[in-house]
């Protein structure tokens, strides 16, 4: 069967209303309108999962991203499982301040930000980008023919397509895969070509859904 990697986005957090860098000390939790957010998606969900089973739920530590897993989980009656590697990236001592604040004392350009961290403590995006591709390869790997459900952010969905498309990490700074809060993006394993005299034929990833907001309407 095939393996499909369903991606979604949490709803509106706090951090994000206020400006804050929501790291473990800045994400506060969902709003109440990120929560609605959540109902649906999780409504959504629970209709696709009466017709193919989600094998899996993950969601990354941060506690939007938990809220709204376990309000999804509830729908499909599923476990929660917590991925570490999938966390946004570390802001150091950037966490729990106010974005102005903190980009008004970065001096690196975009190209330099890829290798250089925005705070004392904080993570490069090429680390980050390193560590949530290991973490997605090993979920696949790990479920293939199965039904995978991530709850994540913005950056793990523009990180499954560098990873899935092969892009280079110079492209982070040259074209983006913009995410509403509460949308699903999708990717199906699917074969390239048949197998030839019993051997393992080719596959390649399709992205079937990306940014679908139906739900929310």
């Amino acid at each position: 069967m095939t393996t499909e990697l369903t991606l979604i986005r949490h709803g509106q957090a706090h951090c994000t209303v206020q400006g804050i860098v929501g790291g473990r000390r800045g994400c506060t939790g969902l709003t109440a309108v990120g929560r609605r957010q959540a109902d649906l998606v999780g409504d959504r969900l629970a209709r696709e999962h009466a017709e193919r089973k989600f094998a899996v739920l993950c969601t990354t530590p941060l506690r939007r991203a938990r809220e709204a897993a376990a309000i999804v989980a509830k729908r499909l009656n599923i476990p929660v499982q917590v991925v570490p590697d999938l966390r946004e990236p570390d802001y150091g001592e950037a966490d729990g301040k106010l974005w102005r604040d903190v980009m008004a004392t970065v001096t690196a350009t975009a190209d330099e930000g890829l290798y250089r961290p925005i705070a004392a403590g904080a993570e490069p995006w090429t680390a980050y980008a390193a560590r949530t591709k290991a973490a997605l390869c090993t979920l696949v790997s790990e479920h293939r023919g199965q039904r995978i459900l991530v709850v994540g952010h913005g950056e793990t969905i523009t990180t499954s397509a560098h990873f899935f498309l092969d892009l280079p990490v110079s492209m982070r700074v040259t074209a983006g895969f913009d995410t509403t809060e509460g949308a699903i993006t999708r990717w199906t394993l699917q074969p390239l070509e048949p197998s030839r005299d019993g051997t393992e034929p080719r596959w390649m990833w399709h992205l079937t859904t990306h940014n679908d907001t139906r739900h929310l309407q």
